[in-house]
């Protein structure tokens, strides 16, 4: 197998360290992430399960959706696989950005159905749940209805900055269930009644946090008790000794993807890398490494995660079913988008 690896960020020297990656690869393969520990995780999935390919594979950045969108609006498509969250995979999928995937070479047997679409696929997960204070709390909040309730729950509280998740939130904390909170948001009165029970809370949200670093300061130094954060973020707290729980009650699980823009000069080799990416051994190897969950739950079965990093995966058995999967489709729809713009006034007042 001879697999290089060209990195344009900061994981070289991990991967470096990991792996041995002799030169001269016939195939090419540039892949386009976030960077950070979202990009790793891909990588190292892809690169973990690909002995059996001769291919390259490059990193790059793709700055969002707008990225995506210059990059193949140029007519010379540069990137070959990118990954982002679930909702900007059916935005570009809905703008004709991307090419259909070929599941005759991908095998998505072990993924949920939800997580498998013509134009994109689910390679790992993270969920957006209650970070809090341990030292303040004795009864730790088991879902949003806990964070609304400042009386039970006294404390400063803090929440993201944009609206995916936060609408979401708002919806449980007043007593929809999950299955029922995209149906619910997709009429004019649901996202009212969101925003109703935003201007409830709103009085105390000391911050709303703009950068997974931010939120996570807010939290490890006690400025806030209580805090939305990512749960791979609220486990790095914990890793390093401070005072944090987290609960997987009522999160949002967000799926990122793999998908191939249109045009790209090498999509045959990165159908062959998301299917590697997508094999069981693979997903928990990166689950090892970064505190994503497996979209194939097959990774649970191999034996190589242990039950220590089990239990702060959101995929986990234990934890799937307690949590709200996001909806690409209502972020995607008229009445997705007008709400995330209405919810940028609404922290403007």
């Amino acid at each position: 197998m001879r697999i290089t690896l060209k990195n344009i960020g900061t994981t070289a020297a991990l991967l470096g360290a990991l792996f041995v990656f002799p030169a001269h690869a016939q195939k090419t393969v540039t892949v386009a992430g976030w960077g950070g520990e979202s990009q790793e995780a891909v990588v190292k999935g892809l690169l973990g399960a690909s002995r059996a390919m001769d291919i390259e594979v490059r990193q790059d950045r793709h700055g969002g959706l707008a990225g995506l969108k210059a990059n193949v609006s140029s007519g010379r498509t540069t990137w070959d696989l990118v990954d982002m969250g679930f909702s900007r995979c059916e935005q570009a999928a809905a703008g004709g950005l991307l090419e259909k995937l070929d599941y005759k070479v991908i095998h998505a047997g072990g993924l949920n159905p939800d997580y498998v679409r013509p134009d994109y696929v689910g390679v790992f997960s993270f969920s957006y749940g209650i970070a809090y204070n341990t030292r303040k709390y004795a009864q730790p909040p088991t879902g949003w209805k806990d964070f609304w309730d400042v009386k039970r729950f006294p404390g400063k509280r803090a929440l993201f900055n944009q609206g995916p998740y936060v609408l979401e939130a708002a919806l449980m904390a007043d007593g929809v269930a999950p299955a029922d909170v995209y149906r619910i948001l997709s009429t004019p009165a649901g996202v009212d009644r969101a925003f109703k029970k935003l201007e409830e809370i709103k009085p105390d949200v000391a911050v709303w946090w703009n950068s997974s670093g931010q939120a996570m300061q807010l939290i490890r130094d006690g400025e806030v008790d209580m805090i939305m954060l990512a749960n791979g973020r609220a486990g790095a707290l914990m890793d390093d000794g401070a005072k944090v729980g987290f609960s997987f009650d009522q999160a949002l699980l967000e799926i990122e993807c793999l998908m191939v823009p249109k045009g790209a000069p090498n999509a045959a080799s990165a159908m062959q890398l998301i299917n590697a990416a997508l094999d069981p051994q693979a997903q928990a190897r990166a689950a090892m490494i970064v505190e994503y969950g497996p979209t194939n739950l097959k990774a649970f079965d191999t034996g190589a995660i242990t039950p220590a990093r089990m239990a702060k995966l959101p995929t986990a058995p234990q934890h799937l079913s307690k949590q709200l999967l996001t909806s690409p489709e209502w972020y995607a729809s008229a009445q997705g988008i007008a709400a995330m713009e209405r919810f940028a006034r609404f922290l403007q007042r």
